[in-house]
């Protein structure tokens, strides 16, 4: 197992030159079946929620519950709420706005989670994988999308890799964002891994997070310090990193949310590993579980060959069910802690 922050340090140096930020160049590099999803060879969108039904009903009943809950798959409605339920709550405009993602990926990561749907040589920060991006480019390359967009593009998302290894690309876009686009969202997506950057750029960042239009997640890797070994790759002792980030980015006025892979090793204690994860989240804040969205982890071609490279490395694919996880997690433990009436908000409505 290795040390991430170290591993941080390491990549850090090679993703930023001359004021410009290493991208990877995702088209072409089979990381997932959405390739028909690229702009470009470096950028691609993400329908956040994309359900005909939800396309197609009124404002009104988007926020009812008819989009909570679980669906006959026995997975969420609404895979995902974020970033299009959180830009428009704190926005106060139509969610039609924001379901539509311009993405791009910072060419480097710290981890190698072994469900990643990315590459591994695409978070090497190699050059020979990405290329070199001002933040004037970025938010220009957004403009000049959106423009010939069919459907409403407005949130900027910055992902990985891991972005705030280089953090300094949330700070650079968003102030370019603002000056050339100010009705748009930004997106921020982060694996809780760099605590020490985060601490030196605190104050410029806590300009950034502190805003309306931005919004940050932080996807935590298992419920136990040694399902994150096994997942990351990363040394046991940086599991408790991820809990004290997600303290940090709060005190800093984020708008925070958490996700986690429903995986769970370990058949006979799922629930006990479960109720302990919740328990580590309430000391962070008292209503952090309701922010959490399970991630369901599926089997996209570069996530098979990330799943081999693993087992190589002695870090096994978890046997637990993950419509199981979801059930736990949705139908037992988190109305065991909650009132009907705060498990029935939208993960944007739970205050902090």
């Amino acid at each position: 197992m290795f040390n991430s922050d170290q591993r941080a340090q390491v990549l850090r140096k090679n993703l930023i030159k001359d004021g410009k930020y290493l991208l990877s160049k995702i088209g072409g590099a089979g990381q997932d079946p959405g390739e028909r999803k690229v702009l470009t060879e470096y950028f691609r969108y993400k329908d956040y929620v994309d359900d005909i039904k939800w396309i197609n009903s009124t404002e009104i009943e988007k926020w009812s519950d008819n989009f909570l809950g679980f669906g006959e798959n026995g997975f969420k409605k609404t895979e995902f709420q974020n970033p299009t339920y959180s830009a428009s709550y704190n926005l106060k405009r139509d969610l039609s706005e924001f379901s539509k993602v311009f993405t791009m990926q910072v060419a480097g990561c710290n981890y190698s989670c072994n469900y990643c749907f990315v590459p591994r040589e695409l978070n090497s920060a190699n050059e020979k994988y990405g290329r070199f991006f001002s933040a004037e480019e970025i938010v220009d390359e957004f403009l000049r999308i959106k423009k010939q967009s069919e459907a409403p593009m407005n949130v900027i998302r910055i992902s990985g890799g891991e972005c705030m290894i280089i953090l300094e690309i949330i700070i650079d876009v968003y102030a370019e964002m603002m000056k050339k686009s100010p009705d748009s969202y930004l997106w921020i997506d982060t694996n809780l891994s760099t605590l020490e950057i985060i601490k030196e750029y605190r104050s410029e960042l806590q300009k950034v997070l502190s805003q309306k239009n931005v919004g940050i997640v932080g996807c935590f890797k298992g419920t136990t310090k040694e399902d994150f070994s096994i997942i990351t790759g990363a040394e046991e002792r940086f599991c408790k990193e991820q809990f004290e980030t997600a303290k940090l980015l709060i005190e800093l006025e984020a708008d925070f949310y958490v996700y986690i892979p429903a995986y769970v090793y370990d058949k006979k204690h799922v629930e006990e590993k479960l109720e302990g994860f919740l328990f580590e989240l309430q000391k962070v804040n008292k209503n952090l579980p309701l922010r959490l969205e399970m991630l369901k982890i599926e089997d996209f071609p570069a996530a098979k060959i990330n799943f081999e490279l693993a087992k190589k490395e002695g870090r096994s694919i978890p046997n637990t069910s993950q419509k199981a996880v979801f059930d736990l997690w949705y139908n037992k433990l988190l109305p065991k802690y909650y009132t009907e009436e705060e498990l029935r908000k939208f993960c944007c409505e739970v205050e902090l």
